[in-house]
């Protein structure tokens, strides 16, 4: 079974016994995320082999590249797989593709410098332009140099990795399956490589979260639909709202986390999904609360039908200081296409009226209008503005990874454990020489240290919060206010 990139690396395949995984995701995230790998991007970027014509963006890459370095061998140094790691991970990525000629990288995306994914061609000519997926290739053909093998698309993000491997592999002996494979097999029987692939398989893989990222090495089932709940298992979910209410009750003891996602919170009586039908979350609320108050967190979609930047901000602001579930994240409303028969004209009671997208073969979202809606790019400045004003209070997810709904906030750590001392070389990013900065992946920020505190800081980075004893009062007032207002600390000490 051979699992392309780009897929969320805190899952791993349920089994059999005479399976055999050959995981690319695995080993394209290690190669382009490792220290090393980080480390040689801030070179190219601080020596200008690579980058644009603006030095300083430049130095300031390379800034953020040796942050990420240092967060990523600090998070292994303590065995942490959590959202430290993942942003790490997601700046690595982001940086390694921005040179790229077809695709553009993110944490849990991947978009197509020519095109979309929702467009077979667009796809194909993007697998034949990427320069991101050449040691994947490689190695994957000598992991597997022959046999039958099933290639497993699960999303739309595999698509470019999935159509090189199928290449690379000879698309004769490979079979293929998962839930994206499946759901859309019309499209891409008639879509080269893929139509000359051996053939289909049905079959989709159960998931679970890798060991190391369930925090105790314990197997954690994943649960996107009811359907997919064990009892007698440990469990963890990114679930809507009427796949929530259709678990159990019993279900939630042994839960170990799950993320809703939600369109619209009138109220926990009330809650609105992505496809607009209604559903009380009380019963499940009152269940998961039973056995942990932080068990659920909340994924706001922005931007569905009728629903302003006002009332989503307000429902946003109400996840955080209001009882019951936290917020999770805030994320783009995608209106699900009509797989069959009449699409629906409403929303939820908002009439909207669907635009077609001719040569999108593979649908997976209807562009739309309707009264009272955000366009796109008030929707993205409603987005981007929250971001800015929840982001640095708010333990938000670092993207739609599975692990992330057992991340709990912590709340005796000092140091957030997305951000680092790093040392700017040359001129710096601002321009005022070498010195040493604090990098923050998590708010996206980077402030210069003042040589005297940079050991202080150094050390407090590293976990050793009694170093703050050691400075007078005033200076350690003055530093604990600047580091808490940059979100580099979670309290004052």
């Amino acid at each position: 079974m051979v699992l392309p990139p780009l897929f969320d690396p805190s899952l791993e395949p349920e089994l059999g016994p005479d399976d055999e995984l050959i995981d690319v995701n695995a080993h394209f995230v290690a190669r382009l995320a490792g220290t090393g790998a980080l480390a040689a991007l801030a070179d190219d970027y601080a020596l200008g082999r690579r980058g644009g014509s603006d030095p300083a963006e430049d130095r300031t890459r390379a800034l953020f590249a040796r942050a990420a370095a240092r967060v990523t061998a600090l998070v292994t140094a303590r065995g942490s797989h959590g959202a430290g790691r993942l942003r790490a991970m997601g700046m690595a990525l982001r940086l390694a593709g921005e040179a790229d000629p077809a695709l553009r990288l993110a944490a849990d995306d991947v978009e197509l410098v020519d095109g979309t994914t929702e467009c077979g061609a667009d796809v194909v000519l993007a697998a034949q332009r990427t320069e991101l997926l050449g040691p994947e290739a490689r190695w994957t053909r000598a992991a597997a140099p022959d046999g039958r093998v099933h290639l497993v698309i699960e999303t739309d993000q595999q698509l470019p990795a999935a159509a090189v491997l199928l290449e690379a592999l000879g698309p004769g002996r490979v079979v293929l399956c998962g839930r994206f494979a499946t759901a859309h097999r019309e499209a891409l029987r008639a879509l080269a490589p893929f139509s000359a692939a051996a053939g289909f398989d049905d079959w989709a893989p159960a998931w679970r979260l890798g060991k190391e990222w369930s925090g105790d090495d314990t197997p954690v089932r994943w649960v996107r639909r009811a359907a997919d709940w064990q009892a007698g298992a440990p469990w963890a979910g990114w679930l809507t709202p009427d796949e929530a209410a259709a678990l159990p009750a019993g279900a939630w003891r042994e839960c170990r986390g799950a993320a809703l996602t939600v369109a619209r919170l009138a109220s926990w009586a009330e809650v609105t999904g992505a496809d607009g039908s209604r559903t009380d979350l009380r019963a499940v609320l009152d269940a998961a609360d039973a056995v942990d108050g932080a068990l659920l967190r909340v994924e706001l979609l922005v931007g569905a039908p009728g629903v302003g930047a006002e009332e989503t901000g307000a429902a946003a602001r109400s996840l955080l200081s209001g009882p019951g579930p936290r917020l999770a994240g805030l994320s783009p409303f995608r209106l699900p296409t009509a797989g069959g028969g009449a699409a629906p004209q409403a929303w939820d009671g908002v009439p909207l009226i669907r635009h077609p997208a001719p040569g999108h073969d593979l649908p997976r979202w209807d562009r739309f209008s309707g009264p009272g809606t955000l366009d796109e790019a008030a929707r993205a400045a409603a987005i981007g503005a929250l971001n800015a004003e929840l982001g640095a209070v708010a333990d938000l997810f670092p993207g739609r990874f599975a692990c992330c709904v057992l991340a709990a906030p912590d709340g005796t750590a000092v140091w957030e454990p997305s951000a680092a001392v790093v040392a700017g070389e040359g001129p710096g990013p601002d321009g005022q020489g070498p010195g040493s900065f604090v990098v923050n992946l998590r708010t996206g920020s980077a402030f210069r240290l003042h040589p005297k505190l940079t050991p202080v800081v150094e050390r407090l980075s590293s976990g050793d919060t009694a170093v703050l004893d050691r400075i007078s009062d005033g200076a350690r007032r003055k530093l604990t206010d600047r580091l808490v207002q940059a979100g580099v600390m979670r309290r004052s000490q």
